[in-house]
């Protein structure tokens, strides 16, 4: 086992913890500060990277901008795709490194970085969502049978299904929306995001042996500047399109891409637009699943307890439709996402809100009343992991110390 490095998640939460640190402070004060595209994505803004628009409304990446196979030479496996921009840029990028290894300016013994090859890139985020939410579903369909809930009709089920949501919702998301920018869903959905080994994430001590000490690895950071691509400081095989760095805009604007901006707009679209068309899909799926094909209760007859057969409704899609109108799905997508983020309103405020995105959309359409809502709700404010919620947190902690030296200055 290493003395300084995790090796995976099996050690203990502490052992973890300043191991963690240790290789965060070893790469913060040999490269962070003066390799800025050496990137940390699970602080701040980054976060979310690809992931929401610049109203922090979730996207998801639609083939506006068409999806490109890597060079077999550069690929291991056929098949591996990314955005066409980013594809150019890390080819030339790729020969870059041959070119360099082969006139002796790089190693050419290291495994990774004198020969790049592509060994993850994009992720459908449909797919993603979908392996997600099933998972999900099983859960949640387990937690309703170990409360003994029956269900006789699809409102009884959202009745349940909501008072569950009340306490996982925050933590498990259920939309699609909410996923996009969770830490469940990978920035390889963004199209913009590919990666040049097959270790383990969770192995700081590989990271260190096969990246940052190779004899290559500065080479590899300023390559990578020069040619628009951020390196991930958490998984340093990662690289990520740098859709602000003119280097990478100058591959999008050989296809009419000339701005980050243009970027956004063209490639990626409001992932709730879509969601919602399929939100009455999910809803039904998962109440198939819960729901029993019979089952009995008891009742109370003119002071004799009987035994009563229950068969719960079975609905079509169309019949789900015309029993339940699109009024009825606005408000559950509304609520459901009110649970899911870290809002600050209280329930009247949420009630209020839920009426005014219906309002919204009997007066206009329904794409006007739910891109009113998402840009309502995204607010980034108190994020967990937000830049403005980190220095709340740091602020609170300071305080906190400075009370206890106080306090033991007293004693």
């Amino acid at each position: 086992m290493s003395v300084y490095y995790s090796e995976s998640n099996d050690e203990s939460t502490m052992d973890l913890y300043r191991k963690k640190n240790v290789y965060n402070g070893r790469l913060i004060d040999d490269y962070g500060r003066e390799y800025l595209n050496f990137t940390d994505f699970n602080r701040g803004e980054k976060f979310f990277y690809g992931r929401v628009n610049r109203l922090f409304v979730p996207i998801s990446y639609n083939n506006g901008i068409a999806l490109k196979a890597f060079n077999s030479t550069n690929s291991p496996e056929l098949g591996f795709q990314a955005a066409n921009f980013v594809v150019d840029a890390f080819e030339a990028l790729a020969q870059q490194f041959e070119k360099c290894t082969l006139t002796g300016k790089i190693s050419p013994a290291d495994r990774f970085l004198s020969n790049l090859r592509v060994y993850k890139a994009y992720q459908k985020p449909d797919v993603l969502y979908g392996n997600h939410i099933q998972t999900h579903f099983n859960a949640i369909a387990d937690a309703l049978r170990a409360k003994n809930v029956k269900v006789k009709d699809f409102g009884e089920f959202m009745r349940e299904l909501s008072t569950l949501l009340i306490k996982s919702a925050h933590t498990v998301p259920f939309t699609q929306t909410a996923y996009m920018k969770s830490r469940r869903c990978s920035i390889l959905s963004t199209g913009l995001a590919l990666e040049i080994a097959d270790l383990d994430v969770t192995n700081d001590e590989e990271k260190i042996t096969q990246f940052i000490e190779s004899p290559n690895w500065e080479f590899y950071l300023n390559a990578c500047r020069s040619y628009g691509f951020m390196v991930d400081r958490a998984v340093p095989w990662r690289l990520v399109a740098d859709i602000g760095s003119s280097h990478m805009l100058k591959y999008a604007t050989v296809y009419g891409i000339p701005s980050t901006n243009a970027v956004l707009s063209r490639g990626y679209r409001p992932t709730h637009l879509k969601y919602f068309e399929n939100f009455r899909f999910w809803l039904l799926q998962l109440y198939n699943q819960v729901k029993l094909p019979l089952f009995s209760i008891r009742e109370d007859c003119q002071g004799v307890t009987v035994s009563k057969t229950i068969v719960p409704q079975t609905y079509s899609m169309d019949e789900l439709t015309q029993t339940y109108s699109t009024v009825y799905f606005l408000e559950a997508y509304c609520r459901i996402r009110l649970l899911e983020e870290e809002s600050k309103f209280k329930r009247f405020e949420g009630d209020i809100l839920v009426d005014d995105t219906v309002e919204l959309y009997q007066a206009k359409n329904l794409s006007a009343a739910l891109n009113k809502f998402e840009k309502i709700v995204n607010k980034p404010f108190d994020y967990r992991g937000s830049i403005s919620y980190t220095k709340k947190y740091q602020q609170a902690r300071e305080k906190v110390r400075r009370k206890l030296d106080i306090s033991n200055t007293g004693r």
